[in-house]
């Protein structure tokens, strides 16, 4: 039997049951032509990347490993809907995920195209056509297109971002937003700040130049002590922390609860 699952965000954030006895995504064919996963190689239209024996890996959920049993699961209701953070479709032993962002859930009037259609004012939530990974248990092989897609839904999985090069990292921190330090160079950032520069990179090329001054607010809402300077609109970055809350900031990961008004940080749900 299939099933539509929600996990819900923050520290107590579970697993609840959506709609049952309905297939969500159909599977492609393109699974058998996937690619072991390698940040260099940039894969073609027909082809998904592939980690094998996932459920070894550090970073794999306990939800994978157990057996699924779907009464395990209470129904969502229907004031969860606006804290999902990914949805599971459980498909005869196949998993397969979809992060929600905000622009997924549509809140407009719309009626349905039929014989006898009707108004309806609820939101609605968008199915993609194909989902950001598919984990299938007998070949204990997680597939995905985009790695940026799933590293808020499997915590730690980014470690498999190269680090970003000298050369790379040199150029990062010569970017116009940025005011480094005379004493703080490429050479003092470390693996880990390296790779968060190789995702960072990534997400910056995709923003507009008005989403950029919108993440620049958002880094100064939660990173108060972090020095910016409005006239020029640059952040002083003098050590691996400054980088770091930065690097965090470009990816959005700091939320505030909705109760409590509790400044976060979504990777592992640290107080901030």
């Amino acid at each position: 039997m299939n099933h539509l699952l929600a996990k819900t965000k923050g520290r107590n954030g579970t697993f609840f049951k959506v709609i049952s006895n309905r297939q969500i995504f159909n599977l492609p064919d393109e699974l058998n032509n996937a690619v072991e996963y390698n940040s260099d190689y940039k894969l073609e239209d027909d082809e998904w990347f592939a980690i094998t024996e996932f459920s070894e890996k550090e970073y794999c959920i306990d939800f994978l490993t157990t057996r699924f049993i779907s009464t395990d699961y209470k129904q969502l209701n229907r004031a969860g809907y606006t804290n999902i953070d990914y949805l599971i479709a459980y498909q005869k032993g196949v998993y397969c995920f979809q992060k929600l962002s905000t622009n997924q859930i549509i809140r407009k009037k719309y009626f349905s195209i039929s014989d006898q259609p009707h108004l309806v004012e609820s939101p609605i939530i968008v199915i993609n056509d194909l989902p950001d990974a598919i984990y299938v248990k007998d070949a204990d092989t997680l597939y995905f297109k985009r790695l940026p897609a799933v590293t808020t839904i499997f915590k730690g999985i980014y470690e498999l971002y190269k680090e970003a090069t000298q050369e790379e990292t040199e150029k990062f921190l010569q970017r116009d937003f940025i005011n480094l330090d005379e004493h703080f160079t490429a050479d003092n950032v470390k693996k880990a700040n390296r790779k968060r520069i190789a995702m960072a990179q990534e997400t910056l090329n995709k923003f507009k130049p008005s989403e950029k001054k919108q993440i620049f607010s958002y880094i100064r809402e939660y990173c108060v002590d972090l020095q910016f300077d409005e006239n020029v609109e640059h952040f002083s970055i003098s050590n691996e922390e400054d980088l770091k809350k930065l690097l965090y900031g470009i990816e959005q990961r700091y939320y505030t609860t909705r109760i409590g008004n509790e400044k976060r940080l979504a990777n592992s749900i640290i107080p901030v």
